[in-house]
């Protein structure tokens, strides 16, 4: 923080967040989902039948429930979950300035400053989807690159290889471009040239701004609003019994403020709590600490295998042999684990092993190692004579 200390404060303005403050946010928000995902993987080794179908569709998971939570911030607070607890907001650029005013022009300047439902959709989907394309790019470029460093795409012979050939050619040097045009605003941003610190940001007017008392007024009346008409006080006077209908509406009322109010204090405690509690859980998971809270000794244990053919028994208990190990190799090089990856029967292995095995096995190709099943992302090309191995999906640790 020498830098920021040597900042000319009287250049700097206080309703504008410092690039450090955007960039610590943007990092605690790319942290998020790989921590999350990290005490899955972990969880779900010790019990697969229950988290390992979680695991396999976690990006589609993430995607929908934090999606979700972050348009929620994003209408109601202008800012991320992660931005809104560093107290960051993004607001829509204008071309005048304020600095002194009555109370009602300062309303007025800060209604203009909210986002409009475009920007809102932007901010959403540089969070949220970008992220989870990228990812999936990544993940497509990885798979696509032992087929052209195997020299198996043949571009001449099929549109779809040439689409995989061009992609495995563009693709590094369009993420490159993409990530230095980021630099390159990040370095205007930290100037004061321009208020958006990415490309998508600066294309539809959005800055940076630090939540104010504007901000809060407009989260009471929310809270008042949603709380209105849930009254306990009984009417003063009446005539005629209470009718059935009435009974209901009362009863609901009873039980629907304490509700209301337990949801709202979730909503503002809970989940900033939850980012501290998983950071801890992926300390605690990875920390020799826990190893010395163990009072038991742990029996390693042959994990259950279904019924296999006649045929396949001899090749499985070898296997499974190797398999219960007390280093942590993979069953089919027994060498350290690189580049982990999980297939459908819950089994880790290196990622070049298992994909080799899979697709150039010809008696056992498309089936578990361990425990022989046919696994459904493995399907036989009579056209290209060779298997397609779509279910491998890599540990992100």
């Amino acid at each position: 923080m020498d830098f920021y200390s040597n900042l000319d404060s009287r250049s700097l303005d206080r309703n504008t967040p410092t690039l450090f403050e955007v960039i610590s946010a943007k990092e605690l928000e790319n942290l998020l989902s790989p921590s999350i995902r990290f005490v899955l993987v972990h969880y779900a080794n010790r019990y697969p039948r229950y988290l390992i179908r979680i695991l396999n569709h976690f990006d589609e998971l993430n995607l929908a429930i934090r999606g979700l939570v972050e348009y929620s911030f994003l209408r109601n607070w202008n800012s991320t979950f992660i931005e809104k607890f560093y107290g960051l907001k993004r607001c829509n650029q204008l071309d005048l300035t304020l600095e002194t005013a009555a109370t009602g022009q300062l309303t007025k300047y800060e209604t203009l400053k909210r986002l409009r439902g475009s920007q809102v959709g932007v901010s959403l989907a540089e969070v949220v989807l970008v992220p989870f394309l990228k990812e999936k790019l990544d993940l497509l470029y990885d798979s696509l690159l032992p087929e052209y460093l195997m020299q198996r795409l043949k571009p001449d012979e099929s549109k779809k290889d040439l689409a995989k050939y061009w992609f495995l050619k563009l693709y590094p040097a369009i993420s490159t471009i993409l990530k230095l045009i980021n630099i390159v605003f990040k370095v205007l941003y930290l100037s004061g040239k321009f208020k958006s610190t990415s490309l998508l940001q600066y294309l539809f007017r959005i800055q940076y701004s630090r939540l104010n008392q504007f901000d809060y007024k407009l989260a009471e009346d929310r809270t008042a609003a949603y709380l209105q008409g849930v009254s306990t006080e009984p009417k003063s006077s009446r005539i005629r019994p209470i009718s059935l209908s009435e009974s209901v509406v009362a009863a609901y009322s009873q039980v629907a403020y304490p509700l209301k109010k337990s949801l709202l204090f979730g909503s503002e405690s809970v989940l900033p709590v939850s980012i501290f509690l998983l950071k801890f859980l992926e300390w605690w998971n990875t920390s020799d600490v826990k190893k010395n809270f163990k009072t038991d000794t742990v029996t390693e244990r042959t994990p259950q295998v279904p019924p296999l053919l006649n045929n396949e028994v001899a090749a499985s208990r070898k296997m499974r042999s190797k398999l219960v190990t007390k280093s942590p190799n993979c069953p089919l090089c027994q060498e350290e684990i690189h580049n982990p990856a999980v297939i459908e029967t819950g089994y880790v292995f290196c990622y070049k092993c298992i994909y080799t095995f899979l697709r150039e096995g010809d008696e056992n190709g498309g089936k578990c190692p361990i425990t022989g099943k046919r696994l459904v992302g493995c399907k036989y090309s009579q056209s290209a004579k060779e298997w397609k191995v779509t279910n491998i999906r890599r540990l992100m640790i």
